[in-house]
C-alpha cells in the first residue's frame, strides 16, 4: 500500500474555538457578551440594583447560547435559514386559509421563465 502525502498547514486551515462557539460562530458570542455589556451598563446607570441586572442581561447571551447550539453546531450552513423561510411561509399559508389573503402563497419562484414548447 502506497503511503499518500496530506498537507497539514495548519495556519490556513485555522478554526477558533471556544466552548460551543467554533469557527464563524465564535461572532455570536463576541456580539453576545458585548450585548451583555451594553445592557448590564444601561440598567446599573437607570439605577436598577445588580442582582436584577445580571440575569436580565444574560437573557440575549443565553438566546444566542441556544441558537448556536441547536441551529448551527452539526448542521448544514443554510439551517436557520431554510428553517425561517418555512416559518414563514406556513404562516403566509395559514393566513391564505384564514381568509387573510387573496392568493396562495408559492413556495419557491424560478428565476428564469420556462421556455416555451416547441411542439404541440
Amino acid at each position: 500500500m502506497p503511503l499518500t502525502l496530506h498537507s497539514n498547514d495548519c495556519a490556513r486551515e485555522a478554526r477558533p474555538c471556544l466552548w460551543i462557539f467554533s469557527g464563524r460562530s465564535v461572532v455570536f458570542l463576541v456580539i453576545g457578551v458585548a450585548v451583555f455589556v451594553a445592557l448590564f451598563r444601561i440598567m446599573a446607570a437607570a439605577g436598577v440594583d445588580w442582582y436584577v441586572a445580571l440575569p436580565a442581561s444574560l437573557i440575549p447571551l443565553g438566546v444566542i447560547t441556544m441558537f448556536v447550539r441547536f441551529f448551527v453546531n452539526g448542521r448544514p450552513p443554510s439551517f436557520a435559514t431554510d428553517l425561517i423561510l418555512l416559518a414563514a411561509w406556513r404562516f403566509k399559508t395559514w393566513l391564505y386559509l384564514a381568509g387573510a389573503l387573496n392568493r396562495p402563497p408559492v413556495l419557491w419562484l424560478g428565476t428564469e421563465s420556462p421556455d416555451p414548447p416547441k411542439e404541440f
